[in-house]
């Protein structure tokens, strides 16, 4: 058994452990606010960065040696874009505060892609304003004084960041002045995550805020190179770029988009066309470049359709997709823009057994104006050779 004496002196022993260690977080956390706040004064002060919503830098970017213009956009909700050169490569890039995209003709993608999880990472640090010690508790980061550290012959202040996304940084800070020297981070190297040490120079006054006019970034054996020649602030936006465009041949679809009234025909055996029934449908974006109807109409059977409109630019094609829910059925057509009209087909299509005779479709969008359009539905069982009608649909926008 512990005698009274022994456990009165471990009790005293936890007791100066438990407040040291208080005592030392304290005064941790005090010298991290201190320095912080001073971070932020060497930058123009808080008051100053809260009359901030917007930045517009424009200047030079060097990547592969080859120096080439640069704009970006910032704003203080942590949205991003910009249109820079890899090379001789144009990039656009844009960023929303949690996704983004790109167009990176480098990677011979010459259309937009989603941001991988590694590239949002570098998006959080490129969207911020001036620093991500600004308002970091309100954001939920982490920061941590570490021991100073000699850079460049120059002893530094080291804090540790860690976002709210559980990255984590290294900034080092210049004791005389208290702005950013130097910065360790998780970067990207075409789409793969790479170490980087970024380095700040030139600052500046402007607005009443001070930031750096030359950023260089360094990692592997890549170098990076910013140099602004000027910043704008409290642009006007247009908040379309930062969501992903549309190709270009989908925004040619775009006409479709909206609710509509359908008039449903089809052919008699007599020859002649017949209103079958009216319905409603509804064509909406499901994806950037993704178009999708629901529309539900009475023939002999119930006609339940969900179409998608899509274009392939390998294949240089428009493609759709119908599922018919009364014989959980799908088709595929791959189609064109001919004249005024757009034309899918499924004659191309092969579904392996070319021993079964086979009816053919054509499906042709056609009259097509801002509050209407129509689409006729054919058939062929010469692959193609004939077409005869069956059913015409006659779509007019609803009026809200």
């Amino acid at each position: 058994m512990i005698n009274p004496g022994t456990m009165r002196l471990l009790k005293y022993q936890i007791f100066i452990f438990i407040n040291f260690f208080c005592i030392s977080s304290f005064i941790n956390a005090q010298n991290v606010d201190d320095i912080i706040a001073k971070h932020i004064k060497a930058h123009g002060g808080t008051e100053a960065w809260e009359n901030i919503q917007s930045m517009k830098v424009s200047g030079k970017f060097t990547a592969f040696s080859i120096e080439e213009d640069f704009v970006a956009i910032k704003t203080n909700k942590g949205e991003y874009y910009s249109e820079l050169y890899l090379g001789k490569n144009p990039v656009k890039e844009a960023f929303n505060g949690k996704t983004g995209w790109t167009i990176d003709p480098w990677m011979e993608i010459l259309y937009p892609r989603d941001l991988k999880k590694t590239e949002i990472n570098v998006f959080y640090q490129k969207a911020e304003l001036f620093t991500p010690f600004y308002k970091y508790k309100e954001r939920g980061f982490e920061v941590q004084l570490l021991d100073n550290e000699e850079v460049d012959g120059m002893e530094m202040i080291v804090l540790k960041l860690k976002r709210n996304n559980g990255m984590e940084e290294k900034w080092y800070l210049d004791p005389d002045t208290y702005l950013e020297y130097k910065c360790e981070s998780n970067w990207v190297d075409f789409t793969y995550g790479v170490p980087a040490e970024t380095f700040f120079d030139d600052f500046r006054t402007i607005n009443k805020v001070v930031l750096p006019y030359y950023i260089e970034r360094t990692f592997w054996q890549r170098n990076r190179v910013l140099q602004i020649e000027n910043i704008e602030f409290n642009v006007d936006i247009d908040e379309t770029i930062f969501e992903m465009p549309r190709s270009e041949q989908m925004q040619w679809l775009s006409f479709m988009e909206g609710n509509w009234d359908v008039k449903v025909d089809v052919m008699t055996r007599r020859g002649t066309w017949y209103t079958f029934d009216s319905t409603s449908s509804k064509i909406y974006w499901d994806a950037t470049n993704m178009l999708c109807e629901k529309i539900s109409y009475d023939l002999t059977m119930v006609q339940n359709l969900i179409i998608n409109y899509t274009y392939n630019a390998t294949a240089d094609k428009f493609v759709m997709t119908r599922f018919n829910g009364l014989a959980s059925e799908m088709q595929l057509f791959d189609g064109e823009y001919t004249d005024s009209s757009y034309i899918f087909q499924n004659i191309n299509v092969d579904y392996g057994d070319t021993s079964l005779a086979k009816t053919y479709s054509q499906i042709n969008i056609y009259n097509i104006d801002k509050d209407s359009f129509d689409v006729e539905i054919s058939v062929s069982q010469d692959k193609g050779e004939t077409w005869l009608p069956r059913q015409r649909l006659y779509y007019i926008r609803k009026q809200r």
